[in-house]
């Protein structure tokens, strides 16, 4: 039963990775494409975006990549951080993000901080 619970963790984590980094690649793109026009703010907001997708691929390419397993106190550690550096960012730009977007980041945020509380 539990390597089927990795196995398909391993599933989630792989297609997150796609998923960010083709949100990341057509960002990217459309920065490079459209640099010249459009609202200097927004492009700010893309870019810290962008570094935020960043850090989300690498932290999941290294997830995917460790033979070993985390102890308990690693991934509590790891969530929390995460759960910080996702809060900043929420409240450093919630007011320049669609309301979507910031629906979608805040129950991210509830469902890590559920998950300390599992852990803790």
């Amino acid at each position: 039963m539990e390597n089927s619970e990795n196995e398909e963790k391993k599933e989630r984590q792989v297609d997150n990775l796609i998923n960010l980094v083709e949100n990341h690649t057509r960002t990217k793109r459309h920065l490079e494409q459209y640099s010249h026009i459009g609202n200097p703010e927004n492009k700010e907001n893309a870019r810290e975006k962008q570094k935020v997708r960043k850090e989300q691929i690498q932290e999941l390419k290294e997830q995917l990549t460790s033979n070993d397993t985390k102890t308990r106190e690693e991934q509590l550690e790891d969530l929390k951080e995460q759960y910080e550096s996702v809060q900043n960012y929420i409240e450093h730009n919630e007011s320049k993000m669609n309301p979507e977007e910031l629906q979608n980041l805040e129950e991210k945020q509830e469902n890590r901080r559920i998950q300390i509380e599992n852990l803790e």
